[in-house]
């Protein structure tokens, strides 16, 4: 008798090690999209404490400055390296939003105070996000999703 495993032998090992894979990548998978969207939280909440201590110092809140770019006055109260470009290769970028209308800050028809804005067109970050978010209301255009951290009512 030959020592070693036959064909059908090796066979076997690899369709339950295939069946097994196909269980752990899924799963593999969410949990990677879960720890991606609490970090994208944890930066929004560092963006809102830098925000509000930002409106201690000042008794106003940074302007507006577009996706990725990080209002010039706000950078001293984000920790070091904190980037508004979150993830460049996969175009996803925060964007610090500020509505000011008549020299109050809210924005007329949805009375956003402010907020946080998202831009990616990864779905299933988005949709992982909007199930731990804990912010006033959330609303997307297109692949832009704003997170409301403060809301004006009329």
């Amino acid at each position: 008798m030959k020592n070693g495993f036959s064909l059908i032998e090796l066979m076997v090992v690899i369709l339950i090690i295939s069946i097994l894979v196909s269980f752990a990548v899924p799963s593999f998978y969410e949990a990677k999209k879960s720890a991606e969207a609490a970090k994208v939280i944890t930066d929004f909440e560092v963006i809102r404490d830098a925000v509000v201590a930002y409106y201690a110092d000042y008794g106003e809140f940074p302007q507006d400055m577009g996706p990725g770019t990080i209002p010039k006055d706000l950078k001293k109260y984000l920790p070091k390296g904190f980037k508004f470009d979150y993830r460049p290769k996969k175009d996803i970028r925060y964007d610090w939003e500020n509505w000011i209308v008549n020299n109050k800050p809210k924005h007329p028809k949805t009375g956003i105070l402010y907020g946080i804005s998202l831009t990616t067109k990864d779905k299933a970050l988005v949709k992982k996000i909007k199930g731990i978010f804990k912010g006033a209301f959330q609303y997307s255009l297109n692949d832009n999703y704003t997170f409301v951290l403060e809301y004006i009512t009329k």
